[in-house]
């Protein structure tokens, strides 16, 4: 009975034994993991954190190329901008350089006013004067209106400029401007007989005009002169002239002292017994139609103008 109940009871502890044993083994297998399951899981970690790191390196890569390429942007749009600003530069200097030409420079011109009346039917000499370069209408006088009283009628009826040119030089219209007094050859200042002349140099920039005025002796009042916008010295290029202008000279009528016969009239400078004598006509300036025969003006008259810095 001992012996049996002996035995019975070690089977009985041996099996709690190996019961406990087993239910061990489940729990000590999950709390106990194994040092390669560890690695594998630090190294898991560790791609993880690996590709987040190559995720945030690729995102600061992508970054850095889109601030590069807005920089390479921005460089080209400054370089555009440097190209727009020379091609302005450019365009400004060649503005700059169309407005000289326009423009040009100065050029200096000579007038030669020859007496050729001698063969026409009324041989005449002519008298000093006064000019005006003039970029507007003529300032000498104005056409259809009386005489401004300037000068104009002691040139007209007596052969005296001087008056006529104190008043162009205090006149803002008139660029440039002087007398003619002397005949080429002559010793001093006198009338311009038949196959005389007279000379003066001036100075005009493209646009601008000359006028004139000098008085046909054989007559009270009547002058030789351009029409109110004078005489053209430059072509519409620009281009100075040298040429024959008479046709652009007219024979006008001051209006200051009533005609008389050309050529025979007491008041006329070469008879009348003073200056400023013979009737007062209070006319207006305008070319002579007073009834009486008068030559063309080519057949009294050649006016050249020259473009000496040209020759």
């Amino acid at each position: 009975m001992k012996i049996r109940y002996a035995l019975g009871l070690m089977a009985l502890v041996t099996a709690l034994v190996l019961s406990a044993c087993t239910a061990v083994t489940p729990v000590e297998a999950q709390a106990a993991p194994t040092t390669d399951s560890m690695d594998g899981g630090e190294m898991g970690d560790e791609s993880m954190g690996d590709e987040k790191m190559d995720d945030e390196k690729m995102n600061d890569e992508s970054m850095d190329g889109e601030e590069m390429g807005d920089e390479s942007m921005d460089g080209e749009e400054m370089d555009d901008e440097s190209m727009d600003g020379e091609e302005m530069d450019d365009e400004k200097m060649d503005d700059e350089e169309m407005d000289g030409e326009m423009m040009g420079e100065p050029v200096t011109f000579t007038l030669t006013i020859e007496n050729i009346s001698g063969d026409s039917e009324l041989p005449s000499p002519l008298a000093p004067g006064a000019y005006a370069v003039h970029s507007g209408a003529t300032p000498l006088f104005v056409a259809g209106q009386a005489d401004q009283g300037l000068g104009l009628e002691a040139l007209a009826e007596d052969g005296d400029p001087s008056g006529l040119a104190a008043a162009l030089a205090g006149d803002s219209a008139a660029i440039h401007s002087g007398v003619f007094t002397t005949p080429e050859g002559a010793d001093g200042p006198g009338p311009l007989f038949p196959g005389s002349s007279y000379t003066f140099t001036f100075q005009a920039a493209p646009g601008e005009r000359l006028s004139f005025a000098t008085m046909f002796v054989q007559s009270n009042d009547l002058f030789f002169a351009p029409d109110e916008m004078g005489i053209a010295l430059f072509d519409d290029e620009g281009k100075p002239l040298s040429e024959d202008v008479t046709d652009a000279v007219l024979l006008w009528d001051a209006g200051t002292e009533v005609n008389e016969e050309p050529g025979v009239g007491p008041n006329q400078a070469p008879r009348q017994a003073g200056p400023n004598t013979g009737e007062d006509e209070m006319g207006v300036v305008r070319p002579v139609d007073d009834g009486y025969s008068y030559p063309d003006v080519d057949d009294l008259i050649r006016v050249t103008v020259t473009a000496n810095d040209m020759e």
